[in-house]
Order: C-alpha cells, then structure tokens, then sequence
C-alpha cells in the first residue's frame, strides 16, 4: 500500500543550533509513487515584498480573496513579516485562542484585576484592537531605555516598587497579544516582565493576536 512518510534528518544537537523560524528545516518523505524525496520547509519572501512599509493600515487593511465577494465577508493577511512564534512561550504561560480570550473578556468585566493587553505600539493600537483591551506598548516595559514610562506601567499592571525591588501581591492576570503569530511585541512584553519577577502563572497569551481575531470575524474598536 503507498503511503506518505514525513521524517527529519536532524539529530537533536543540531536541533538545538538551527534557527527553525528563518531557515525552516529539511525533510524526506516518500510520494505516491513510492519515490525517496526531499524538501526543504521554509517561508517563501518575494524580493518585492522585503519593501512593503510595516505600517498598520497596510498590514491590516485590503483585500484577500476574489473579486466577486462582498467587501464586508473579506479579510486580508501578511505572509512574510517577523518570525513565526511556537504555540507555547513557556511551560508556565498559557496560550489562549479566541475562545478563551472571550471567556477572559467576560470575565474580567466583574473582575479588576484581570487585564486585556495590546502589547503593540500606540499607532498600532489608535489604528484598531480588540474591544476592551489597554494598551501597555511593550516598548514600555523596558526598564532601562524607558525608566519613567516603565514606572507608569508597571504601576497600571498592579506592580509596586519597593526599596528591595519589586511587590507583586497585587499584580494583575494578564492577556497579552499583539499583531499575530508572527509578532515579537507581546513576548517582548512577557520577557521584560519576567526578567523583573512577575509571576508567570499571571500571564497568559493570546499568540494569533489581531490578525488571527479579524480572519474569524470579530469586531475592533477605535480607541478615543
């Protein structure tokens, strides 16, 4: 009976050394016709697409599918941009898909001390986001380029400084998400965070972000 087999050709060394996310990994597998191949994985980047501008409306606006359909039934994504993000950022933090990010929404409207974190940019978050979520831009969360506006958000986060360093009694559940799988700004955020102490069972993870959040339908607010 013909099958398909997927197999790596890597050891775990050289797993350990090879940068998965840019280089993508090689693969031998056997076709329908009983044939030993191989493939390389990887991101396909058209040269003309290295110059598109990162900016959010280009990112986050335009046209995907034909013609034909309705302007309102279409959605529209960016296939080249940053480096694709593991499903677990760390054994202590837990991703969330959409469904748990509306269960987190509900219920942090009774509770104070749950959060919804757009970790992007003010441009970004003024351009659009998720109804209900603040905008702590990760940026922010950098103590040493930033240390006044660390201050302030850590202080919005429920953190406190103290003469020793850090007092988290207080520090807020966190839901934290930026433009999509292929954004770096909320695990930047998430690093920063843990570097000072805060505790990770506190933050959670919403790794499709915006962009998988409007390819499902729902709604984005303008912020004021």
């Amino acid at each position: 009976m013909k099958k398909i087999l997927l197999s790596s050709i890597l050891t775990s060394a050289l797993l350990c050394a090879i940068d998965f996310q840019s280089i993508g990994v090689d693969a031998n597998y056997t076709d329908s016709n009983d044939e030993d191949k191989s493939i390389t994985i990887k991101r396909q980047t058209p040269d003309n697409c290295k110059s598109v501008k990162f900016s959010p409306k280009i990112f986050l606006g335009g046209d995907l599918v034909d013609e034909s359909v309705p302007s309102e039934c279409k959605k529209t994504f960016i296939t080249f941009a940053g480096k694709v993000s593991p499903i677990k950022f760390s054994k202590d933090v837990e991703t969330y898909g959409e469904v748990e990010v509306l269960e987190f929404i509900d219920k942090a409207r009774d509770n104070e001390n749950m959060l919804l974190v757009d970790s992007r940019t003010v441009d970004w978050y003024l351009n659009q986001t998720i109804p209900s979520a603040i905008n702590v831009p990760f940026i922010y969360l950098n103590k040493a380029q930033y240390p006044d506006d660390f201050l302030d958000a850590i202080d919005t986060l429920g953190v406190k400084v103290t003469k020793d360093g850090f007092d988290f009694t207080n520090a807020k559940e966190l839901l934290l998400f930026c433009n999509g799988v292929w954004c770096g700004q909320s695990p930047l955020s998430m690093k920063n965070l843990i570097a000072i102490g805060y505790p990770q069972n506190k933050l959670k993870w919403y790794r499709g972000g915006i962009q998988s959040w409007l390819s499902l339908g729902f709604p984005t607010i303008k912020p004021n």
